[in-house]
């Protein structure tokens, strides 16, 4: 079978993490190649040239996506660039995996699905935990009746850093909670309220708690935070059976039970690897002939987060639960 060849496009913080893995990949997989890396930085393209021996660097997008030899892209870029350098991938004819959140609305995000579709290619978002072997456990153990009732979820995405420029904490950081709760309940919430405050800044907020609410009463908090010394990456699942916390970073999972904690067993994972390996079966295989499949991390899915996004938005502003609207 023929070699996918990626170009990654954005090689920042992030990217250079995304061609670090496909690097490694290479070496380790028939199936795929890292043709390109693509950014406006000078110094982040000879990091990349002199540390992964990458044969294409280039600041230009364009010589990207004229390229015929480039089968699929990994954009890594500012949020806001997410929908017009995704689009004109597709256009192109390129299979894309584009980091979260998918677009910055969800009219464009859906967009994005429909012309992907239309044209047969893949597209995938950055929503990494899907693939991360805790939270794939927890899945299982919910579907099995493990926790009995479903009661609620509580979650906490939290660490103390410098506000990031120009970028408010729902943007930044809701879309991984909302993404796990989807995955994890196999359902997107029908309300949403939310409050987010800013503390260091006069703009963009820094804190905010949100409720999902659920059409068969299961409820789920989120609560983000720049201000809380600690990275912490943490879901709590609870039931009439049994309660669980799962520490995301660390991939444990602690189960509670008859007045006792107990660890229930997990293997961890690389959750970088292993999203980019799926990414390159679904463009390779597909399911049932069609590459754009409903794939783990699907551009449907990506496209309903972000519609939480806006949800989640409105609910700061009108100080109200906002009804949610996916597909």
């Amino acid at each position: 079978m023929k070699k996918t060849n990626v170009a990654v496009i954005g090689a920042g913080y992030w990217g250079k993490k995304i061609v670090c893995e496909y690097s490694e990949l290479a070496k380790s997989n028939s199936k795929v190649n890292l043709s390109a890396v693509c950014d406006l930085s000078k110094e982040n393209l000879q990091f990349c040239n002199e540390n992964y021996l990458i044969p294409y660097v280039c600041s230009s997008l364009e010589e990207i996506l004229s390229d015929r030899e480039i089968d699929a892209v990994n954009i890594c870029t500012p949020s806001e660039t997410h929908f017009k350098i995704s689009k004109a991938a597709l256009e192109e004819g390129k299979h894309v995996l584009v980091e979260k959140p998918m677009s910055l609305t969800s009219s464009e995000a859906y967009e994005l699905y429909d012309l992907a579709k239309a044209k047969g290619l893949v597209i995938s978002v950055g929503h990494i935990y899907r693939f991360n072997n805790a939270i794939k456990k927890v899945r299982r153990l919910i579907k099995d009746g493990f926790f009995g009732d479903l009661y609620y979820l509580k979650l906490r995405w939290t660490t103390l850093c410098p506000s990031p420029e120009g970028r408010d904490i729902l943007t930044d950081l809701a879309p991984h909670p909302f993404d796990i709760i989807n995955f994890l309940l196999n359902d997107w919430p029908s309300r949403l309220s939310c409050k987010a405050k800013t503390y260091r800044r006069n703009e963009l907020e820094e804190v905010a708690y949100c409720i999902a609410e659920f059409d068969n009463s299961v409820m789920a908090h989120i609560e983000l935070s720049w201000l809380l010394p600690g990275k912490i990456r943490e879901v709590n699942v609870m039931g009439s059976k049994r309660f669980a916390k799962i520490d995301c970073l660390r991939q444990v999972i602690e189960a509670f039970e008859n007045g006792y904690f107990y660890d229930v067993p997990v293997k961890r994972n690389n959750t970088i690897k292993n999203e980019l390996e799926y990414f390159i079966e679904c463009i390779q295989n597909g399911k049932s002939g069609n590459p754009i499949c409903n794939n783990r991390n699907g551009g449907l899915i990506g496209a309903n987060v972000v519609s939480l996004l806006e949800a989640a938005r409105r609910s700061v502003e009108t100080e109200k639960t906002e009804r949610v609207e996916v597909r």
